[in-house]
Parts: structure tokens; C-alpha cells; sequence
């Protein structure tokens, strides 16, 4: 009777660790995504940046993106590769942003602050190899 309690009581104990990870996407990138998808890369990046601890770095990302879009046209949306927890209140997402003539590949590294996901860190970069780890490269 008294390890039934205690299994009990350590899953309770555990629900609202559990709770607050999440498997689906933070909201912060879907929201940074889908603001370039309609008005570019200076509103996603406004939109990634928002709360965001990292040093206001918007003008080179925004340029990085805009080179990007030189050579491979207009993007034109995303595929999620795989979300990873990184302990309770952090997740690193891997995507692949599509453009009109090929892939960029990004992790996204967010942290649930209160009730809200911030974005701490990401990277982008058209070569696979370079952002994705090696276990979705060789799937």
C-alpha cells in the first residue's frame, strides 16, 4: 500500500514539471515564421528578438537573411524537423526554411520564461551539415 502512495505521489510531484515542456513548436518562432512569410525578414526578426536576452543584433541578421533571399527567392515557408527538450523550460528546434530555389536549414533555441516562450539563440546556414546534428542527417 505505501509504494502505491508514493508512486502516486511522485507522478503528482512531477505534473507540472512535465507540463511545461512542450512538443510543439514555441510559439515565438511560429510567430517570427509567419511574420516572414507576409512582410519579410525585418518582421520576423523583430518578432524573434522581442524579450529575447540576446544583444540587439537585428540589422546583420536581417541583412544575413535578405542575402539569402538574393540567391534563393522568396521564402515561402517551413518544415519542422524535430523539436528537442533541453531540460524543463528550454527547447532547440530544427527546421528547414523553404525558398523558391532551395532549403535553409535553423535551429532555434527558446526558453519558457513565465508564461511566455523567448528566444535565446539561433542559427541559420544552406549547408545541412552545418546546423543539423548528424542523427537527422543520416536518417
Amino acid at each position: 500500500m505505501r509504494a502505491r502512495t508514493l508512486v502516486v505521489c511522485v507522478a503528482l510531484g512531477t505534473a507540472p514539471v512535465l507540463h511545461s515542456q512542450t512538443k510543439a513548436l514555441p510559439s515565438v518562432i511560429a510567430a517570427g515564421l509567419e511574420a516572414y512569410k507576409v512582410n519579410g525578414a525585418a518582421a520576423a526578426v523583430t518578432r524573434w528578438m522581442k524579450n529575447s536576452p540576446i544583444p540587439e543584433l537585428s540589422g546583420g541578421t536581417t541583412e544575413a537573411f535578405k542575402q539569402i533571399e538574393r540567391a534563393y527567392g522568396r521564402m515561402g515557408g517551413y518544415e519542422i524537423l524535430q523539436i528537442v527538450p533541453l531540460g524543463t523550460y528550454a527547447s532547440r528546434s530544427y527546421l528547414v526554411i523553404l525558398y523558391e530555389k532551395g532549403p535553409v536549414y535553423a535551429w532555434f533555441d527558446c526558453y519558457k520564461a513565465k508564461d511566455e516562450w523567448i528566444m535565446t539563440s539561433f542559427l541559420f546556414n544552406t549547408k545541412p551539415d552545418l546546423i543539423l546534428p548528424p542523427r537527422l542527417i543520416n536518417q
